[in-house]
């Protein structure tokens, strides 16, 4: 039954985003018309991933649904939170009016970030319970965003230029009608929400075949992996952000540059999980005329929480101060800190929630870069 008046408040972090190792600390906050006969009240804080999905197997009288199911957590905490000061004597009644229960707790180090998707997801709650003693127990519930750190500086052939190559060949029925050639470039491999990723597309259309269009698609896919009745994944593939240019005509040699947008995102997972992965790819596509297959190039990227420093932040640090290996990168003290963004989660779509129980959805916060706000600041 839930605990009505009741509410959760972050201290340290009124947004409710937190990272992993950090020590939280808030408040329960109670009002209660009248005097409660308890014996104590609970604050469980919890993190845990959750899948599950519904196949048909079979055909016929034998037609039948499997349910995968997959589970893991992460950590549990428990803690009364009631003192002497808020019971009358002999410690079973919380008197009526406002009380204030404070919490800390230490989130564990290597936990994955909040993410929500078609068939689960990784949450983290807190949740506040009054025991009573022959009565039911009164609860009160809320999720809470955690990120794991994924800083894209320290990490290898992150800041390397990626260059992409692919062609394929035109036939008609008689003859052969040239070469396609696509080079995609980026100018790296990592990058955060708010950022605008230049992606540069080369094509040298050696053909009779004209080019209609290039399409750029960052792609979020999340791959679920149940274990009952047996281990099993599925994966959830998402189009996150687009951008379109025109083409190239027959004989054509053309650069065009694509700025995709990067919405609010959960990171790219590296911490272990066995129930939910998060990946990211950006997909080009070079569109032809007529029945024929298009041109299309895949690269995996790396969504993180500290975005690459660049080649101008480089050379404007180093134009103040003398040449030093340990200067070469500069500090992030001086950005403006990000802003955090609730992630769009998708609604129901027919089959792909099935069995699956989303009473309570909830949409974690990730953060954001204004890189403009940074460019002024900077001026």
């Amino acid at each position: 039954m839930s605990l009505r008046n009741c509410s959760i408040a972050f201290e340290n972090r009124p947004n409710g985003v937190f990272y992993c190792g950090e020590t939280v600390t808030g408040t329960v906050n109670l009002l209660l018309e009248s005097n409660k006969i308890c014996n104590a009240l609970m604050l469980k804080v919890s993190g845990e991933a959750k899948c599950r999905w519904s196949e048909k197997r079979g055909a016929g009288k034998k037609r039948r649904k499997v349910h995968f199911v997959g589970n893991q957590t992460y950590f549990k905490s428990y803690n009364n939170l009631m003192s002497e000061q808020h019971m009358q004597t002999g410690g079973s009644d919380l008197l009526a009016g406002n009380h204030k229960f404070n919490f800390t707790f230490l989130l564990p180090p290597d936990l994955p970030s909040s993410c929500e998707g078609n068939y689960g997801y990784v949450r983290y709650t807190a949740k506040a319970t009054l025991k009573r003693p022959f009565k039911r127990n009164l609860y009160y519930i809320i999720s809470f965003t955690v990120l794991s750190h994924v800083d894209l500086n320290v990490m290898p052939n992150v800041k390397l230029p990626m260059v992409i190559e692919s062609m394929t060949n035109f036939y008609s029925l008689i003859s052969k009608q040239g070469t396609l050639h696509m080079t995609v470039k980026l100018p790296y491999s990592g990058f955060v929400s708010g950022q605008c990723i230049p992606v540069i597309c080369e094509l040298k259309n050696n053909s009779k075949i004209k080019v209609e269009s290039v399409k750029v698609v960052l792609i979020k896919t999340i791959i679920f992996t149940a274990t009952s009745p047996y281990t099993k994944q599925r994966k959830q593939i998402l189009k996150v952000s687009r951008c379109l240019s025109s083409g190239a005509e027959r004989g054509e040699e053309k650069i065009v540059e694509l700025p995709l947008s990067v919405p609010p995102l959960p990171p790219t997972s590296f911490t272990t999980s066995s129930v939910i992965e998060v990946k990211y790819d950006i997909k080009v596509t070079a569109v032809v005329s007529g029945i024929r297959g298009n041109l299309k190039s895949v690269t995996p990227i790396i969504i993180g929480t500290i975005p690459v420093q660049t080649n101008r932040q480089i050379n404007t640090e180093q134009s103040t101060s003398s040449h030093n290996p340990s200067n070469s990168l500069p500090s992030y003290d001086d950005l403006l800190p990000p802003s955090y963004e609730e992630v769009l989660v998708e609604k129901r779509l027919e089959e792909s929630y099935e069995e699956w129980d989303h009473s309570n959805e909830f949409s974690p916060k990730y953060p954001v870069y204004s890189f403009d706000a940074n460019e002024k600041k900077g001026k």
